[in-house]
């Protein structure tokens, strides 16, 4: 009962599922509400990257549970939370795949016959995003829906998850605009110039939208942080006093606050040219994964009435009726 029951695995769904449903955010977002529209076709690497990264979390889920065999089971169920997780996930990979197969279909000839999919393209990406939305508050309200973990069980978690995902899609839209399959289609090598010029316009948009995100982060996550920490919950109190000044001091205000956000906020604002093109986005990415890591090896849980009274009355291995039923003569 006072171990870490989840461990890397689900701190890495809950990364990839985020950035997943990030990514389809934004590539929604430049498609439909980018001024001029129609920008979402430059960030189709941006949508290979998102279906990867929400097949793979999904992998790191269903076996973390333990019995991947019988996985089916969780569409069943009524009641669990998780259902509503693995009902958003498939139907954000189908979508998202019906939008990459319909330009594929384009690009090879062996997939002409996925043209079908091409007039629902816009309908496609557009469930896509707004699962992907979905996706991205699910993976806080999954952890704050665990009552007996204080430092989780508050509203602000899925904010604070929600905000980080959105930051983190925007950080790999920026590194994989124009990539393949985008710079196979026909209509790139026929207008080079013009797309390279729309790939930069999409790519500024992308830098301010993350400057906004990441001051937003911030915000909300010391103010997650010093309102546990003034809670009348003693737990959560401990845990946010580990989090400012304790064992993971180092890791939230090296990794998170200066790497993870303060670095990409001067690289976009101040620095530019390579460092915001590359190194934000990069350090952006490593400072969403490094804070569910953290939030993870969090889950110090409240203890039940009596438990630390059960527990302090446990042999500790050592005791005298431990060994004397073995001293019994005639005993082995």
């Amino acid at each position: 009962m006072r171990k870490h029951y989840w461990s890397w695995p689900i701190a890495a769904y809950l990364f990839l599922g985020g950035l997943g449903g990030g990514i389809f955010t934004i590539i929604m977002v430049c498609e439909n509400f980018l001024e001029g529209g129609g920008f979402g076709v430059y960030c189709l690497g941006s949508a290979l990257v998102g279906l990867v990264c929400l097949a793979f979390g999904t992998f790191l889920l269903v076996f973390e549970l333990g019995q991947p065999q019988v996985f089916l089971r969780v569409f069943t169920t009524k009641t669990a939370i998780i259902k509503w997780g693995a009902v958003l996930l498939s139907v954000c990979i189908f979508a998202g795949l019906f939008y990459i197969l319909s330009y594929l279909s384009e690009i090879w000839s062996w997939l002409a016959w996925c043209s079908f999919l091409i007039p629902v393209r816009g309908l496609s990406l557009s469930v896509a995003g707004v699962t992907g939305i979905c996706i991205m508050i699910y993976t806080g309200v999954l952890l704050s829906s665990l009552k007996a973990h204080s430092f989780w069980a508050t509203p602000a978690l899925p904010v604070l998850f929600t905000v980080s995902a959105l930051s983190t899609g925007c950080a790999a839209v920026a590194l994989s605009l124009g990539v393949w399959p985008y710079s196979a289609l026909p209509e790139f090598k026929l207008h080079v110039t013009d797309s390279l010029a729309a790939i930069a316009t999409v790519r500024e948009f992308i830098h301010s939208l993350d400057i906004v995100l990441i001051i937003v982060e911030l915000i909300v996550l010391f103010i997650y942080l010093l309102l546990l920490r003034g809670a009348g919950n003693v737990v959560a109190q401990k845990v946010a006093a580990r989090w400012l000044t304790g064992s993971f001091a180092g890791w939230f205000w090296g990794g998170m606050v200066v790497c993870g956000l303060g670095l990409p906020l001067l690289c976009y604002t101040v620095l530019g040219g390579v460092a915001g093109a590359y190194i934000a986005p990069i350090f952006a990415l490593a400072g969403g994964l490094l804070l569910r890591f953290l939030v993870i090896n969090s889950d110090d849980r409240r203890t039940i009435p009596g438990e630390d009274l059960f527990y302090s009355r446990l042999p500790k291995g050592d005791e005298r009726f431990l060994t004397a039923w073995g001293a019994v003569p005639g005993r082995k």
